[in-house]
Order: structure tokens, then sequence, then C-alpha cells
């Protein structure tokens, strides 16, 4: 089974991929990188440079998990080459990044998540880069425990509901609320 994450040089891309590494230590699956753009007399920022490609290949090298780069510059739009390797590789995630543009700015320059978002038949899992740190490690397990001062709730005992006097799982006959 394959994850596969679309990359750029980019913060979000990268966020994209430790979440897509998290999830595959997780799982055991490997991980497929695919960086695209159209390629010739069209460069795009998109495409990896050398030493973009060698950093990248140092962290694939050192994830502890399969992973496979692959680079595409043969006239297509980045989206049309993630949905070809998507449909050759049919992975069971594809992680991508997600950059913080507003409707006119997608509208404007066309966003390539949102087409894949649409047209892709596999689930896509959208990252966004975190906004003033990257954490030490990315965990796919949440943390349930309650931070104090937090707005989160209390945890419910097990077979209770969250009000007292409730408890109505457990075969209990309903109780009027006391207020």
């Amino acid at each position: 089974m394959t994850i596969l994450v679309g990359y750029a040089p980019r913060a979000e891309a990268r966020a994209a991929l430790n979440k897509a590494i998290d999830i595959a230590r997780s799982t055991g699956e490997r991980i497929v990188v695919v960086n695209a753009g159209p390629g010739g007399e069209h460069k795009s920022s998109n495409l990896l440079n050398e030493a973009q490609q060698r950093e990248l290949q140092q962290v694939l090298d050192g994830c502890g998990v399969e992973a496979e780069f692959r680079q595409y510059a043969r006239g297509r739009s980045t989206a049309m080459e993630m949905k070809e390797v998507a449909a050759e590789l049919e992975p069971t995630i594809v992680v991508i990044g997600l950059r913080r543009r507003g409707a006119v700015g997608r509208f404007m320059m066309g966003s390539v998540s949102d087409e894949l978002l649409r047209e892709l038949d596999q689930p896509v899992l959208c990252v966004k880069e975190y906004a003033d740190h990257t954490p030490e490690a990315v965990s796919s397990k949440a943390d349930t425990t309650p931070v104090a001062g937090s707005r989160r709730a209390p945890a419910v005992e097990p077979g209770r509901d969250a009000e007292p006097g409730r408890g109505l799982d457990r075969g209990e006959a309903p109780r009027p609320a006391l207020d």
C-alpha cells in the first residue's frame, strides 16, 4: 500500500511530507513523493533544483519508511501529473500541502489542491504549514489530555452521559435533572 505525496519547495509541502511520513510510520505503508511542473521553456518554481532534490532524498532516506522520489517535467500541469500517478499507484491516501490563499487568489491563480480534491478518486489529506513553529515530532495520535485552562470539556466517565444523573446506557430509569 502506498501514500502519495505532492511536493514543491514550500513550507506547506514540507508539512504535508511530515504528516505523510508520520502516517507511514504508523501504518507501514511506503511513500511516493511527486514533484511536478511543466518544465522545458516553462520553468516553474514548483520544480526542485538539484540541491533541493538531494536535500529531500536525505529526508526520505532517513525517515524510517520505504520512500521513493519522482520528478516530472513533461510539459503537463502538476495536477495532471498527480492524477496520472494516483491512477497508476492507487494510493490509500494522497497528502498535499495547502496554501493559505483566499478565494480570489485561488480563482485568479488556480489551485492544484482544489483540482486534486475535486478530481481524484482517492482520499486527499490537505495539510497547512504550522503558523508559528514546526513541532519536533509530528504525531498522528491526538493528545487527549485536557490542557489546564483549555475550553475542552472534561472527559466523561465511561458508561455515563455527560449530564449527571442520566445514565440511560446502563439500563437505569430516566431521572429528572437536578437544577
